[in-house]
Order: C-alpha cells, then structure tokens, then sequence
C-alpha cells in the first residue's frame, strides 16, 4: 500500500440536490433494480491493503479489456448510459462495470458513486468515485492511476447521493446553494422519474377516446339519414 493512500486524504464537499444526467436517468428506466435501495447510514469501507489491491485490480482489468468506443459508433446516438458490449463501452459505461464488479466483492452500493466531471477543455466525463475511510479515490479510464479526489486532473460537477443511487448532488462548489427541498426520500419510496416514464407508457398504450366534438358530430351524422327517410 503507497504512501499517498495511508495518508487520510479530504473527502469532496457535497452540495444540493440536481437533475441527475440523461444517460442515467434512462439507465434507470431500463434497470430499474440499479437504481433503487440505499441507506440512511452509508458508513466509510476500511482501506485495507487488500481493499486497494482490489481497487487497483478492478480498474485495471476493466480498462485494459474493455475497449473504449464512443455511444454514437457503438449505438448510433449521443449517449446511452449502459454496461459495455461485445464492441466495449465508453467512459460511464466502464464506470458502470467497475461499480458492479466491486459491489460483487463486497463494497457497499453506497461506497461506490458515479460522478460526472469536466476535462480541460470542457468536455464531460464520467468516472467512478469509491469513498474510504482515507478518503475520496477516483477510477478512471483515462487516467489509470488511482488518486484522491482532489488530486484527479478535473473540475467536479456533480455525482450520486451515498444515500439514495437515483438522487445526484452538487460538486460545484461555485455554484453551491441552500435548496428547499433537500430532504432524502424515505427508503423504498418510488423513484420519481421512473415513476413518470411508467405513466408515460400507460399513457401511450391507453386508447384515444373521441373528443367531443367528433362525438356530436358522429352523433349528427348517424341522425341525418333516418331524418331523411322519415322525409320520404
């Protein structure tokens, strides 16, 4: 285990609740079981030496294998937030696969946090996030080594809650501000824009009832045939 790791590094101040991105949010409509839990008490994984190797192994192995395509070359669209393909995946889909593949060896979903950052030239970037008790490291793809938070080359825009994975804060400390309604939803409570996409298909599939105005008028014509034959 390096220095720079027992040495306790800062965790990232956190900020009010955001829109979480596209990409995620339609990730979660379509797997909706990756979304949901949490807990009212996310506590720290100890960074033991074996936990670092893990660290370290996952990122790498997934980063070495994994070969790194853009959504648009891969799907044909901007962003589809996924697992990788048989083609690879690109920067949210690698963080995506670490996550799982950590989780399967038994860090807690609350450890383990998407986040979304901006390179030097603007450009976003997804990486994932695993929060210690020496603090805040970053896995990425594009830079390999393991580092803390505020030493990852990025400027922090946002990323997921520890308490609910479907609710996303605030990274930007210039932009941080008091929000009314910051309180966490209760474990097992809907997500909400799951819940909206659900109602959308319920409306979609539901039939079209006339208006009424094509009633009245329906209504007419069906009459003004017998009127006629009464007329004769």
């Amino acid at each position: 285990m390096s220095t720079d790791v027992t040495m306790a590094a800062m965790h990232m101040p956190v900020g009010q609740q955001v829109v979480p991105p596209n990409g995620f949010i339609s990730f979660c409509v379509r797997n909706p079981k990756e979304c949901e839990g949490g807990t009212d008490h996310p506590s720290n994984m100890v960074l033991t030496p074996g936990r670092w190797t893990q660290l370290n192994e996952v990122n790498d192995y997934v980063n070495r294998s994994v070969p790194q395509i853009e959504d648009v070359d891969n799907y044909g669209v901007a962003e589809n937030w996924t697992y990788p393909n048989a083609n690879g995946g690109d920067c949210e889909d690698l963080a995506l696969l670490k996550r799982k593949m950590l989780v399967e060896r038994g860090w807690p979903a609350s450890d383990l946090l998407i986040a979304v950052v901006r390179e030097w030239n603007g450009d976003g970037h997804a990486i994932l996030v695993a929060t210690t008790d020496k603090g805040d490291y970053v896995l990425d793809n594009k830079n390999w080594a393991i580092v803390s938070w505020a030493n990852a080359p990025y400027t922090w825009a946002k990323r997921q809650s520890r308490e609910r994975p479907y609710v996303w804060v605030n990274l930007d400390t210039s932009t941080f501000s008091v929000a009314s309604n910051q309180a966490i939803p209760p474990l097992g409570a809907p997500i909400p824009f799951i819940e909206a996409a659900n109602r959308m298909k319920h409306d979609e599939a539901a039939p079209i009832r006339p208006s009424l105005a094509d009633e009245n008028n329906h209504a007419s014509a069906s009459q003004a045939p017998t009127a006629t034959l009464a007329m004769n």
